[in-house]
């Protein structure tokens, strides 16, 4: 049996990611479509006022908020799918993340630098559906992490876009921190 060497495991890996980047959207879509006939359902009892066996009666608050919520859940991944080689340094990655076509073809080095493009994509993508699992909790009443769902995002953001952050990271300290730094590392 042959053991595979830590560069073609990671490479295989840039091909695995996405995969999971894509089934977390998936959920997060699916959770919001979830949260919108919660919310569709919320406003329905505040309209007709069918608040008789229940000892949190829903308000008005909650039912937009949830609709708002599943709007934004909804959304979300597609616009970040078709805009993202238009506002990020690193939209290419992102953007081929979606084709059909798989992960770019190149270097080991240069595969190597993809999935682990791919890895702090995933967590940002993870980091958003654990945001936004705490905003609906929030729209529910329970106020145990509203506060903590911006943290996920703003760290989901920053997680997801991480050549972007590199880049910035690298022009105010005036020093190239990118993640195209390690193939020079590994001498590739």
């Amino acid at each position: 049996m042959v053991v595979p060497d830590l560069g073609n495991l990671l490479v295989s890996l840039s091909e695995v990611f996405p995969l999971f980047v894509n089934l977390i959207f998936l959920g997060i879509a699916v959770l919001g479509i979830g949260f919108g006939t919660s919310g569709l359902y919320a406003l329905y009892g505040v309209a007709a006022g069918e608040h008789k066996f229940s000892n949190r009666p829903v308000t008005i608050d909650t039912a937009f908020g949830r609709l708002a919520l599943a709007g934004a859940m909804i959304v979300a991944p597609v616009l970040l799918w078709k805009f993202a080689n238009s506002f990020v340094l690193g939209g290419d990655i992102t953007y081929s993340m979606f084709n059909y076509g798989g992960s770019q073809r190149g270097s080991t080095c240069e595969q190597i630098r993809i999935a682990i493009t791919y890895f702090f994509m995933c967590l940002g993508a993870l980091a958003w559906l654990v945001a936004g699992l705490k905003l609906y909790k929030a729209t529910s009443g329970q106020h145990d992490g509203a506060g903590s769902a911006f943290l996920y995002l703003v760290g989901g953001t920053l997680s997801f876009f991480i050549n972007d952050v590199a880049q910035l990271v690298g022009n105010t300290i005036k020093m190239d921190v990118s993640l195209s730094n390690v193939c020079t590392m590994i001498g590739g």
